[in-house]
């Protein structure tokens, strides 16, 4: 995870939005597929 230009990036994908709760944990949006 890295910060460039204020985005958040994880690898190559980048966090569109940000901690989004839910009633069973955080999600967070990224504008890619990350394979595992």
């Amino acid at each position: 995870m890295k910060t460039s230009y204020g985005k958040v990036k994880v690898d190559n994908a980048t966090v569109t939005k940000a901690d989004i709760m839910t009633s069973n944990g955080v999600i967070h949006v990224i504008d890619t597929v990350i394979m595992p």
